[in-house]
């Protein structure tokens, strides 16, 4: 399994678990965080998201990813089958959700991260939209999450610059609601959520609904935005000089393309 689910009294806790990875999502992973998000709305008052190792995910796996390409549909398809359900079980979900930010957050693990009700990072920690890198736009809803947090411009020079965004600053900007002590992200991340377990669960997720959709665009409209964008863009020789870089662990050369 590449996702651990456990009970903590009222708080469900979902670890992403390939490590060695940096916990990088593989669409098998997606689909496992999806049913473990779904589980805990059921069982549980409060679920805390985090990651094992030194990171809380690296985003999507891009070996196993631009691999099935071909086998399972281009990148728009992929993101209606794979990602969307994993993120619209977040913003579906009835309990509060807390990402544990233990480490890096990039690409699809920012997304992720962001569509959670609350975030605690490690002090080490840093959020990347590392999209850019790969000639691509944000996904995992990201696109319609950032500019909401932090204002239309700061979030344009965080997409197009494809920088790390340090704790301290994401914590200055709106990015995430406490830095922990060293360390101890999933545990401040635990005491409070089940803080938010004394408090009406069932409001929760119609809080979170109502804030978001009082904005101009649809979430649903939003999510089909960024995939449409990802799937014209995954055909693109620039996403393929992008995953080349990855692979060969240098810039990538996009004028060369």
């Amino acid at each position: 399994m590449e996702c651990g689910y456990e009970l903590a009294g009222e708080v469900a806790v979902v670890t992403l678990r390939r490590p060695s990875r940096y916990n990088a999502i593989t669409l098998s992973m997606a689909g496992e965080l999806t049913k473990a998000i779904r589980r805990a709305g059921a069982e549980a008052r409060a679920v805390v998201i985090t990651g094992e190792g030194r990171a809380f995910c690296a985003g999507a796996d891009l070996m196993e990813l631009t691999g099935q390409i071909e086998e399972v549909g281009d990148l728009e398809t992929i993101l209606h089958g794979h990602f969307h359900p994993l993120i619209e079980a977040l913003w579906e979900s009835d309990i509060p959700t807390v990402a544990a930010i233990n480490g890096p957050a990039a690409g699809a693990g920012m997304g992720i991260a962001l569509c959670c009700d609350l975030r605690v990072m490690d002090p080490g920690s840093y959020f990347m939209s590392a999209f850019i890198h790969l000639g691509l736009t944000p996904d995992s809803g990201a696109a319609w999450v950032l500019p909401r947090m932090v204002g239309l411009g700061r979030a344009m020079e965080i997409v197009m610059s494809g920088r790390k965004v340090a704790a301290g600053e994401a914590l200055e900007i709106g990015l995430c609601n406490k830095v922990s002590s060293s360390g101890e992200a999933l545990s401040e991340a635990l005491e409070w959520a089940k803080r938010l377990c004394d408090g009406p669960t069932s409001a929760y997720g119609a809080n979170r609904r109502l804030l978001y959709e009082t904005t101009a665009l649809g979430f649903a409209e939003g999510l089909a935005a960024e995939a449409v964008s990802q799937g014209r863009l995954g055909e693109s020789a620039l996403f393929g000089e992008g995953v080349a870089a990855f692979r060969e662990k240098r810039k990538a050369d996009f004028r060369s393309v």
